[in-house]
């Protein structure tokens, strides 16, 4: 009854019904039906009928922003004006288990950063311990480490994949092709067993051949890590009979498996740069029909 008393041409009345309550999280009303408590918050600088929100709504909107970085200061996505939060304090005892899981947060992310890096690390050394063994043998691998100074192990061990993933990423194959494309013409040999250099002129200011393959990163990690396993078969089943050491049995496997991979991979290459020159695109096949008709 208290309703039928207000002045209904007073200036507060018409501002109060001209300006009615939306909520911007569920865009809900005064006239909407609304589960829960019905209760209005003013959080912001906003003005107008969209600076009204139920306090129930802006309070999961400020939960769910706190879930994603409990760090932040919830602020209104409008006005940019932060919320004034109160709540009531909690003990002492939480108050230092809140302070603690706080330090924890800010502390982890180092502590797992360390842990990454000591298993790469260790990791690495590993390899290289067991690279040495395959490519040396195991007894006299055992014996130049036990005579190596251990510094220089913790330096030297890791080191060996990381120099077989950097020589990986050397492209020699198509500074070769280009030095080779350049002598065709005065090396008959290369002409027969490589015909494909004779398809164009070779132009020094424009090479006839760019072929810049992309680098997969997993398949340059799995060819780096695997090649003194590689060299090690194709030493040991080529050179089986022979006087050599593992070492030496070794360094020339992998000479050769370099060698024939890189000789097959630059006449891929050259077969696939003269394919791509070759490209065109033709009529569609009923063009020629449509035009007769």
């Amino acid at each position: 009854m208290e309703n039928e008393n207000i002045d209904q041409n007073s200036p507060s009345y018409s501002r109060e019904t001209s300006e009615q309550k939306h909520c911007w999280v569920c865009f809900g009303t005064d006239d909407d039906e609304f589960e829960g408590s019905r209760d209005w918050v003013s959080p912001c600088k906003c003005r107008g009928s969209t600076r009204w929100v139920h306090q129930v709504c802006v309070q999961r909107w400020v939960a769910e922003k706190l879930k994603e970085n409990i760090n932040i200061k919830a602020h209104c996505p409008q006005c940019n004006t932060e919320y004034i939060i109160v709540c009531n304090e909690v003990n002492y005892f939480v108050q230092v288990l809140n302070k603690l899981d706080k330090t924890a947060n800010q502390l982890c992310p180092f502590l797992a950063a360390g842990v990454v890096v000591s298993t790469l690390y260790w990791s690495a050394a590993s390899y290289g311990a067991i690279t040495v063994m395959q490519v040396m043998g195991e007894q006299e691998a055992i014996t130049i480490m036990e005579n190596t100074d251990p510094y220089m192990l913790i330096l030297m061990l890791p080191a060996i994949p990381l120099s077989l993933i950097l020589g990986k990423t050397i492209n020699w194959e198509e500074t070769l092709l280009l030095l080779v494309q350049r002598f065709t013409s005065q090396l008959p040999l290369l002409r027969t067993i490589i015909p494909s250099f004779l398809c164009e002129p070779i132009n020094i200011s424009t090479s006839s051949v760019q072929f810049n393959p992309v680098i997969n990163p997993t398949t340059t990690l799995c060819a780096a890590l695997l090649l003194p396993t590689t060299a090690t078969i194709v030493g040991n089943v080529i050179f089986d009979n022979s006087s050599y050491s593992s070492f030496q049995k070794t360094l020339l496997g992998g000479l050769v498996y370099i060698a024939v991979k890189g000789a097959l991979r630059i006449y891929q290459r050259q077969h696939n740069a003269i394919k791509e020159r070759t490209r065109k695109v033709v009529d569609y096949p009923d063009s020629d029909t449509d035009e007769n008709q």
